[in-house]
This record gives structure tokens, C-alpha cells and sequence, in this order.
């Protein structure tokens, strides 16, 4: 009996332990926290980590101003962090309206609630207005639909980073990075592409954040907001009598779904005062497009146009109906109106009348099938 027990204990005393540090390192490691802050007094950014994945946490920021024996909150913003994946650096970023700032310093204060519970929570000082130049200093900032583009001039050589960030609302839907670029003396241009699709006539938010090296790291952060939408334009174009085609190259990260509308008129002159006649109009859809992707639309007439001038006019239509672009060019024919008949689709080069589709007069096939059984015949008597 000794024996038996003896062995039950050695088989349970390996279980135990086991199960209770598994159980301790999912409650260690399974709690949401704020893991880097940045502000300036135009935005903010707040980036959270987790290693399971999180639903609905709040988020609390605050912008303080310290006094000599007290502080002034300038302003508050709590919103929802929405639902987050684990072992994910998340960013989520806010915008302050500062109206006639104060030299001095600052201090961003963050929380990470869930619920009423404080999960986490960390402060960001800095300092406005100071005497002290930074090394860079941003000159202008266009986001657009494309992308993001943003000049920097130095005030001395400087090496750094740059993240593009494109935001909706306080999530930074993408972002991409350069890193260690350098500028020693002159101004010069910055730009990222958008990798995501955007919705049309939709407001974003692009905002770039440099870090510079050294002599201790430092950012630089500055935001524009924009409305996207869709366009394209017309890179090259063909026309003959015989039909036309327009090469059509996206221009934007909203997907492209317009139109282009080929129309044809005959310059006519008459007593030396010239007109347009409408000969006809094609419509026709422009596959789907995002920024740098092209597709060529062609098209062909009707009928093949006779000897003459023509305009030919090319508009094309965006996502909402309106003209992007509109181009104009000649179409110059030198096909006559018989040679156009003997082109025409149906016809091939069959005529009426005496000469049958064999070009000989007077030739028929009944004539020549009656003709080749009378031979037969004679050559069988023959025979």
C-alpha cells in the first residue's frame, strides 16, 4: 500500500507545478498596455501593445500645462480603441485645437482603461516655443489620394526617419517607413504611396513624424487633412477611319469605375465657313483602376469613314458622372465612298449584275455544273 501511494505521489507532483505557471503567465502577459507616447500641440499619437488580442478598451488623454504649485489641463480627449490584434504595435492618434499657446512646457498623460479598470498609463513631456532649433524642420506636407509628400530643409546635416502615416478618425489605417535618410544643406522632397484602398469623397487625415538621431532623439510631426477622390487621366490615344483608343492611367488609390465617350463630327466647309456634323458617339466602360495601373478602351465605328476631316472628341467620365478629361484630335480619310461600300461589314467584295462573284461576264456556276454533266455524258458513249 506504501508503494502505491509513494507512486501516485511522484506521478502528480510533475502536473501541479505545470499547470499553475501556465495559468500565472496567461494572467502576467494577457493585459493591454501603452507602450510609447508622443505629442506635440497639433497632434498626438498613442501606441498600444497586448500580447492576446483586445475588444473596446478606453483610451484617455489629456494635455497639461504645469504651474509653479498647480496644473492646468488645456485639453481632454477619451475615445474607444476599437478591437486590436495581439503582438501588435498599434498606433492611434489625436488631434489637439490649441488656440494661442503659451511658451512653456507640457505634458501628455494617457490611460488605458478597460471598463473602469486602469490598465496601464504613461506621461509625455515637452517643451513649445523653446529657443533651441531642431536640426530639421518641415516646410510642406501634401497628402492627397496617391499618397503623401513632404519637403524638409536642414538646419544642419542630419540623419533620420520618416513614417508616412494616413489616418481615419484615431486609426492609422497605414503607414510606411524611410529610414536613415540623410540631408546635409539643401531642401528636398519626401514621398510614400498609399498601399490601401480609400472610399471616394471620404475625409483622411496624412501625417508624417521624423525622428531625428542625434544629439538625443527628437520628432518632428506635422498633419494635413484631405478629401479623397477617384481620377485618372489620358496618357495616349489612337484614331483612324476605322475606330479609335485612349490608354487610360489611374491617379489615385480610390478605385477608378468611369467611362470614356468616344464622339466623332465631320468638318464640313461651307461658303468658307466651316461646321461640325455629329457622325456618332461610343460609350464605353473604363476597366477598374487604383494609382499607376493602366488599361487601354478601343472602339470601332460603325461604318468606316469616308474621304474628309473629322474631330475626334474623348471625355472621360469619374465615379460621380464628371468630366476628368477631355481631349481633341483629327481623324484624316482618304477612303473613298466606293471603297468604303466594298468594305462595309456584310458586303465583302461581291457586286450585282451581269459579273458574278467569279469576275468573268456571262459566267454562272449553274452553267458550268450543266456544262461538265454534258461532258460526262458524252465521254461514257463514247466509251
Amino acid at each position: 500500500m506504501k508503494t502505491v501511494l509513494f507512486l501516485l505521489v511522484l506521478f502528480l507532483i510533475p502536473i501541479i507545478p505545470a499547470s499553475a505557471a501556465d495559468t500565472s503567465q496567461v494572467e502576467g502577459t494577457g493585459s493591454a498596455r501603452i507602450a510609447e507616447l508622443y505629442s506635440d500641440l497639433e497632434s498626438f499619437d498613442v501606441i498600444l501593445y497586448s500580447n492576446q488580442p483586445e475588444e473596446n478598451l478606453t483610451l484617455e488623454v489629456s494635455l497639461v500645462k504645469p504651474e509653479r504649485e498647480t496644473e492646468e489641463v488645456i485639453a481632454a480627449q477619451a475615445f474607444s480603441t476599437g478591437s486590436f490584434p495581439a503582438n501588435t504595435r498599434v498606433t492611434k492618434v489625436g488631434f489637439w485645437n490649441i488656440r494661442n499657446a503659451e511658451r512653456g512646457a507640457y505634458t501628455l498623460r494617457a490611460k488605458l482603461l478597460e471598463k473602469e479598470k486602469v490598465l496601464s498609463e504613461s506621461e509625455y513631456g515637452f517643451v513649445y516655443g523653446s529657443n533651441s532649433a531642431s536640426k530639421l524642420q518641415v516646410d510642406d506636407l501634401v497628402p492627397n489620394s496617391e499618397g503623401i509628400t513632404v519637403v524638409l530643409s536642414p538646419n544642419q546635416a542630419s540623419l533620420f526617419d520618416i513614417e508616412y502615416m494616413l489616418v481615419d478618425g484615431h486609426n492609422v489605417i497605414y503607414s510606411a517607413k524611410t529610414e536613415k535618410a540623410a540631408l546635409t544643406s539643401v531642401p528636398e522632397t519626401f514621398s510614400a504611396s498609399w498601399g490601401t484602398l480609400l472610399e471616394n469623397n471620404k475625409e483622411y487625415t496624412g501625417r508624417v513624424k521624423v525622428r531625428v538621431y542625434s544629439p538625443s532623439r527628437g520628432f518632428i510631426a506635422s498633419t494635413e487633412h484631405f478629401t479623397s477622390g477617384d481620377d485618372a487621366e489620358i496618357t495616349d490615344i489612337y484614331q483612324d477611319e476605322t475606330g479609335a483608343s485612349a490608354t487610360v492611367l489611374g491617379r489615385s488609390q480610390v478605385p477608378f469605375e468611369g467611362n470614356l465617350v468616344f464622339s466623332v463630327y465631320d468638318l464640313q466647309e461651307n461658303s468658307g465657313n466651316s461646321s461640325s456634323v455629329f457622325v456618332e458617339s461610343i460609350r464605353e466602360r473604363v476597366p477598374v483602376l487604383l494609382n499607376d495601373d493602366d488599361e487601354t478602351v478601343e472602339v470601332a465605328w460603325k461604318e468606316r469613314l469616308t474621304e474628309g476631316i473629322y474631330r475626334l472628341e474623348i471625355e472621360l467620365f469619374g465615379n460621380d458622372g464628371d468630366v476628368i478629361e477631355r481631349r481633341e484630335t483629327i481623324i484624316e480619310s482618304d477612303l473613298s465612298p466606293l471603297n468604303a461600300s466594298e468594305a462595309s461589314p456584310g458586303t465583302g467584295n461581291a457586286t450585282s449584275g451581269e459579273n458574278g462573284g467569279t469576275g468573268i461576264p456571262g459566267f454562272s456556276v449553274t452553267a458550268g455544273v450543266a456544262g461538265l454533266a454534258l461532258v460526262f455524258t458524252l465521254f461514257k458513249r463514247l466509251h
